[in-house]
């Protein structure tokens, strides 16, 4: 039914007499996540012996019967394993190309009175624009179908150094709703942005027909019946707090659901508008976002029998499309939405389905989590340490799938039951524990040893305390004493403020060989070591210094100049100007006139010198 194909060529085929066969793969997807589809190439698999390359070699898997690819996608990683038996093969994930929108950041900016088109298409410009400055051009994605387009859709969106997929959730997603997905038209992906993905299938689901299976999972946790709804901030990088409805509510900052306080008693919860600045908007708002979100979430999983393999009158079971659920001793009779499925290549006749309420997140994959503590970024400061609590929250919530294991020396927490096969791995026992993703042996990226010793690719607090602070090549280092030490400061749309303990204290200094230039409050001094010469600027004067002896002052508050071994200071220095004609005559007689002796020269010197002080 299956055939997987690696850059175009054949990895896994129908026949199970060719060595073209990989022994295991299996499809994940949900509506509005990265699919992933993981595979196992064994050692007689031609495509064994070949160099594979992460993020760049293409991943489809085509579905013989229905001629749909229901997967495309780039190679995530690979690892080659040998498991106790000897058996060697290379384990691989991959991930669909919604993927590539998480290799691209967008930069702050306020979009005012954006249709959600216009808003996708500025943000698949920009990373179009980002991706092939990278030499990646193959990462880039058009727009392809917008069906969401009403009016009242038209808000005010800002990005806020997030990534691409990341703000197509935060500013749409979680806004107005809606599905996204991104598929191949012509060579070329696209990205479409619908009401909804799928269609109304014919097909039931039945009890003693094709249902194997059927979990409820009821869900009250998102339940509030006190909601205290947030606006924008009142003084963005000063303070946290935010306009309330006080005073358009009666005083008070919260709205309450008396029906659900009934039944379930007070629970409080926030929610945050940051474009809402009007307290009667910002009731509204949370008005309509309380009837919306407060229900309690019911959730199925299910597993089924796909007929449509067997009989022409079924249809496949296809994610995001709907059908009639029918178990009669569950009361379960119901049109649901298959939000997700599983399906496992060698027995896609049964797939795992997941049903209901389940598009909450859109990066929830297991594949995406490491990058989303690398590329997260708050849109405000004060937010850093929340947003980073909230992203480890969600982290730690998914990971639900691992296996503990336990001996007399060690704790293991690992994605497989065997520390042989596992690839992500936490280790624990007395020398200290450590996180591992390439196995049992290591490397291990994190960890927290017995000798006091703290290694971590990511540390986010909300305060960090010690005595220096200092990189592996020196190139930064904190002192004790407050002193840093940095190869380059480079600072953007900001300022520089210093307040020094002296006047004359050498706040900034500038040194290429023997060239210096110094800066402070009182004075600027330029010099060269070498030739002993320099210039010292102060507020009311210029001192030119030549051998460390000073040569000539210009007095610029009482307009004198003062030169070694000729005292003018009785000459204004507006006189100078007056004297430029006299002087461009000396010019020739000195300049040009070599014959001119010593003695003349002087003389001629003299005149000048005459002349500045007033003279004819």
């Amino acid at each position: 039914m299956y055939e997987v194909k690696l850059n175009n060529e054949k990895i896994h085929e129908l026949s199970v007499r060719s060595n073209r066969r990989l022994s295991a793969g299996k499809l994940a997807e949900e509506v509005n996540q990265i699919p992933s589809f993981s595979f196992t190439i064994p050692c007689m698999n031609p495509v064994f012996s070949q160099e594979l390359h992460d993020r760049k070699d293409i991943i489809v898997l085509e579905n013989t019967i229905t001629n749909e690819t229901e997967f495309d996608g780039h190679l995530l990683s690979h690892s080659p394993s040998m498991d106790a038996n000897g058996k060697l093969c290379i384990k691989c994930i991959a991930e669909g190309h919604l993927g590539y929108l998480c290799d691209s950041i967008q930069m702050y900016h306020n979009y005012v009175d954006t249709s959600p088109a216009d808003f996708l298409t500025a943000l698949l410009t920009n990373h179009n624009s980002e991706v092939v400055a990278s030499g990646h051009p193959e990462k880039m994605i058009q727009l392809g179908t917008v069906s969401i387009t009403r009016s009242d859709y038209r808000r005010s969106k800002t990005t806020a150094y997030r990534n691409t997929l990341e703000e197509i959730r935060v500013n749409l997603i979680e806004r107005i709703g809606g599905e996204i997905r991104v598929r191949r038209v012509n060579g070329h992906l696209v990205l479409d942005y619908v009401d909804q993905i799928g269609v109304n299938s014919s097909t039931e689901i039945k009890l003693a027909k094709n249902m194997k299976s059927l979990t409820v999972d009821i869900d009250t946790t998102n339940i509030v019946t006190r909601l205290i709804p947030l606006g924008a901030q009142l003084s963005p990088g000063d303070s946290a707090e935010r306009l309330t409805i006080e005073s358009v509510n009666s005083g008070k900052p919260y709205i309450d659901d008396t029906a659900g306080i009934t039944k379930y008693g007070i629970i409080v919860g926030t929610v945050e508008f940051d474009d809402i600045t009007v307290a009667s908007n910002l009731l509204t708002a949370g008005t309509e976002y309380l009837q919306n979100n407060n229900h309690i979430r019911k959730s199925y999983e299910a597993q089924a029998l796909d007929l449509s393999l067997i009989q022409d009158d079924y249809q496949p079971l296809v994610c995001g499309n709907t059908y009639i659920f029918n178990n009669s001793f569950l009361g379960l009779y119901e049109r649901l939405r298959l939000f997700g499925r599983t399906v496992d290549i060698y027995k896609p006749y049964t797939p795992t389905l997941r049903i209901g309420d389940k598009a909450e997140k859109i990066t929830d994959i297991e594949t995406r989590t490491t990058r989303l503590i690398e590329y997260e970024l708050p849109q405000r400061d004060n937010e850093l340490l929340s947003s980073a609590k909230g992203i480890a929250t969600d982290i730690i919530n998914a990971g639900i799938n691992g296996h503990i294991v336990c001996n007399k020396n060690e704790l293991l927490i690992m994605d497989t039951d065997d520390k042989a096969s596992a690839t992500l791995v936490w280790r624990y026992n007395l020398n200290g524990w450590a996180v591992s993703h390439n196995g049992y042996n290591g490397p291990y990226t994190m960890a927290a040893t017995l000798d006091g010793g703290i290694v971590a690719d990511f540390i986010t607090a909300g305060v960090l305390r010690g005595l220096e602070i200092l990189n592996g090549n020196g190139k930064f280092h904190v002192h004790t004493d407050g002193s840093v030490d940095a190869s380059a400061i480079n600072i953007t749309g900001g300022s520089i403020n210093i307040t020094t303990n002296s006047a004359s204290y050498d706040v900034i200094q500038l040194q290429y060989d023997s060239w210096k230039h110094q800066l402070a409050p009182l004075e600027w001094v330029l010099e060269n070591t070498n030739t002993l010469c320099k210039i010292v600027a102060q507020a009311g004067a210029i001192f030119f210094y030549y051998n460390s002896g000073r040569t000539m002052t210009l007095d610029t508050e009482n307009g004198y100049i003062t030169c070694e071994g000729i005292n003018t200071g009785d000459v204004n220095c507006e006189d100078v100007y007056a004297a430029n004609t006299y002087a461009e005559e000396l010019y020739y007689k000195i300049g040009n006139n070599s014959y001119l002796s010593v003695h003349d020269q002087i003389d001629a010197l003299w005149d000048a010198v005459h002349a500045l002080q007033g003279g004819s």
